[in-house]
């Protein structure tokens, strides 16, 4: 599963390479997908916790025979 600190790591990096990057185009790039990486984790952060754990009866956690 990605988490939100995931995600904010991963836009770190990106942010962090576009920075030593000479070629404008490139750079942009990945500061556009670092944004984007940012969006993710605060859309991600408006979930509760409960909701993502194992157990509490949404379909994806049943075992199937």
């Amino acid at each position: 599963m990605v988490t939100s600190d995931y995600l904010r790591r991963q836009a770190q990096l990106l942010r962090h390479w576009a920075r030593g990057c000479f070629d404008m185009k490139t750079a942009e790039h990945l500061r556009l997908k670092a944004d984007e990486f940012e969006a993710r984790a605060d859309e991600d952060d408006e979930i509760p916790p409960a909701f993502m754990r194992r157990g509490n009866g949404h379909s994806g956690d049943m075992d199937r025979d």
